[in-house]
This record gives C-alpha cells, structure tokens and sequence, in this order.
C-alpha cells in the first residue's frame, strides 16, 4: 500500500517539472529571439547611415578659399613689415566664376576677364560680400598693378592652387601723393580699371616714402 501511494505521488509531480523545462525553454528561446531582431535593426541602421554619409561625400567640394599676404620693404631692402591674413570672396567674384565656368557670354559678369590685376587702396569703409570695388569712404583706391600671369598648381589631392603676385613690380611709394599713406584694403580685379571685383581684404600697412609693397594672391578650389 505505501509503495502504491508513492507511485503516484511521483507521477503527479513529474509533469509539473516538465511543464517548468518546458517554460524555461520557451523564455529563453524568447529572449534569443529577441536579442537577434535587435542587433538585425541596429544592423540594418548602421548601413542607412554608413549610405547616408557616402551621400554627403558630393557635397565636400566646391570651395573658394583666399589668402593674402603684404610685404613692405623699405629704401634700404630690408624687410619693414610682413603681414597675412584671409580674405573675402565677394558675391560678383562668385557670379563671375559662375559664368567663366559654365556660360561666359551671360551677362551676370559685368566685363568678363582674367582676375589677374590687384588694387589698393586707404579707403575706411568696411569690407563685405556685397563689395564691387575698393571703399571710397575717406579715401578710395590708390593705385592697381598691370596685368599678372598667374601661376597655377594642379589638384593633387589638396586642391588647385592659384597665385597672382606683383613682388617682380611692387607698389612704389614716392612724393607727396603716398608718403605717409596707411594702405587699409586690397583686393583683386579682371579689369586695369573699374572691372568686377574677385575678393576684398581690410589691412593696416603703413608706407612712407621710398617704400615698396608686395602683394600675393593666393586662391585655393577644392
């Protein structure tokens, strides 16, 4: 009779185990499954921004970027000021590129040519975007050079690289007109007068008589 009464005693309690396996089974199958589905999205997300990123690659040229420096040497040769700085791309220099580019009979740019003549001047009035020539507030341009070669760099990989410099035939400065002048601007033209304007730089360069000074250009596209 005891025997009997243990027999079943151990059925009753054995499917009651294998129900709790069974359970446990199923929980851990669930969480697997789960795990799964989400590194499957996390991996599908990564390739969308990997994708996107590729995207925004077309976007990372197309820069114009200037750079100016001024050299004044003095009667005797020597070095009296040396002065860089960047400068600023105007909207007709932009416009005028365009069409250089792209259409040069379009009418955008005013008298098309060769940004190849730079200007000074001791004008107050700030330099901006909008500019079309040197600032004419309290002073106005002083003089502008002839005609530059410009000496172009091929992309090797960093960009193409552009310079216009007058250090063989600096600005001279003599007599009354210009000793003592502050040149305040600069800035680069396609015409020996009047023309469009490429880019504009305020300045402070003190010249006196005898002195000379040496601008050059530099224009990078990437």
């Amino acid at each position: 009779m005891f025997k009997k009464t243990s027999t079943m005693h151990k059925s009753k309690v054995m499917p009651v185990q294998l129900m709790k396996k069974y359970t446990t089974l199923a929980l851990i199958g669930a969480i697997v499954a789960g795990v799964a589905g989400l590194i499957s999205t996390d991996a599908i997300s990564a390739t969308s921004l990997v994708t996107m990123q590729g995207a925004s690659d077309f976007h990372e040229s197309g820069l114009i970027i200037g750079h100016v420096t001024y050299e004044v040497l003095g009667a005797d040769g020597h070095v009296k000021q040396y002065l860089q700085s960047d400068n600023l791309i105007t909207n007709r220099g932009t416009d005028c590129a365009a069409t250089a580019i792209f259409d040069s009979s379009d009418p955008l740019c005013a008298t098309p040519g060769n940004f190849a003549f730079i200007a000074i001047g001791n004008g107050t009035g700030p330099a901006a975007a909008t500019n079309t020539a040197l600032s004419t507030v309290s002073g106005g341009e002083i003089t502008r050079s002839t005609s530059i070669n410009a000496g172009i760099v091929a992309n090797g990989g960093s960009g193409t690289v552009v310079t216009l410099s007058n250090s063989g035939t600096p600005f001279t400065f003599t007599g009354l007109r210009t000793a003592g002048t502050t040149v305040t601007q600069s800035g680069l033209f396609n015409a020996a007068s009047v023309g469009n304007m490429f880019s504009i730089r305020d300045v402070s360069v003190p010249v006196t008589n005898a002195d000379t000074l040496a601008v050059t250009w530099t224009i990078t596209l990437t």
